[in-house]
């Protein structure tokens, strides 16, 4: 009876620790995003609020659905492939690192997962209440409050870093942005940026900044 009691006991042991190892193995074959952010934290800071001194936006609390898109268009020359963007060949270096969409799909998810950040405004020159009427040609897509409209793509922009709206705005002008051979949104950014008057970017911009996430 000892003898069966042992067996069994032993044997149970084992089957725990099979089990053990396939629940790890398991965990290990899906990509965390915690651990895929860290190649992030360089530029987009720890808590995802951005450096405005190198060109990083803060990122923190945006919806998974953008932040993957982007990663994707980054990855496959929808965005950043021109000569005189920056920031975008830098990122879309940087994107390259991540060698599946599960893996773009876990930082994305981490990347929401981030409590908002509030980073103080840039543009002292910038006129807020000039820009809430310049932000009227905006809201079509990303909605009165800046919330954005995932249906059409358009990213929130309440809150956004003033410094980075303005440069994108800039960017899509000069068609830095938004021209990629079959690109099926970035046209309709680039078209709508020519619309608004060079003088009331860094306004639109400012009146952004101020509205809450």
């Amino acid at each position: 009876m000892r003898r069966r009691l042992h067996q069994f006991v032993l044997a149970s042991g084992v089957l725990a620790a099979l089990c053990a190892a396939a629940a790890c193995g398991s965990a290990s074959a899906s990509p965390s995003g915690v651990a895929m952010y860290r190649s992030c934290e360089s530029c987009h800071g720890t808590r995802g609020e951005g450096n405005a001194t190198i060109g990083a936006p803060r990122i923190a609390g945006m919806p998974a659905w953008y932040v993957s898109s982007q990663i994707e268009r980054f990855q496959t020359g929808l965005r950043g492939q021109h000569p005189d963007d920056t920031e975008g060949l830098r990122m879309r270096a940087m994107s390259k690192q991540m060698l599946s969409k599960a893996e773009v799909d876990a930082v994305a998810g981490y990347v929401a997962s981030l409590p908002p950040v509030a980073n103080s405004k840039t543009l002292d020159r910038g006129d807020v209440a000039t820009g809430q009427a310049a932000f009227v040609v905006c809201t079509a897509c990303h909605g009165d409050k800046g919330q954005g409209n995932e249906q059409v793509k358009a990213p929130p922009l309440a809150g956004q870093d003033d410094w980075y709206v303005a440069r994108q705005i800039r960017k899509f002008r000069s068609r830095v942005r938004g021209v990629a051979p079959n690109d099926p949104t970035g046209p309709i950014m680039q078209a709508m940026s020519m619309t608004i008057a060079p003088e009331n970017i860094d306004h639109l911009a400012a009146y952004v900044h101020t509205l809450p996430r």
